[in-house]
């Protein structure tokens, strides 16, 4: 016997999309300062790049944005989860009634 399944959850595959933002902008916030000094020390100028410029100006700031819609995101879809949870108890009745309820 095969129960239907619960739809997913849209905020996941938000989240999972914030995540991986996140994780590329951290990796080239990190990266790209030792690549460019990789090629100071080897004595090459690196050629100017906008998204570089961006990245030094914004990357910080951009991070810390990120980690915030990581974190909404996050508490978002454990509060829907719940929600769904306890509307799935009631309509079993697993869920004993309040003293309101009863009367």
């Amino acid at each position: 016997m095969t129960t239907p399944s619960e739809p997913r959850n849209p905020l996941y595959i938000l989240l999972l999309a914030a995540g991986v933002l996140f994780a590329v902008t951290a990796f080239a916030y990190a990266i790209v300062p030792v690549l460019e000094q990789k090629a100071l020390d080897a004595g090459q100028t690196p050629p100017p790049s906008p998204f570089r410029n961006a990245l030094h100006a914004y990357g910080g700031i951009a991070l810390l944005g990120e980690v915030a819609v990581v974190v909404v995101l996050s508490i978002a879809s454990m509060v829907w989860d719940r929600l769904r949870s306890l509307q799935k108890e009631r309509a079993q009745g697993t869920i004993p009634p309040t003293k309101a309820e009863e009367k």
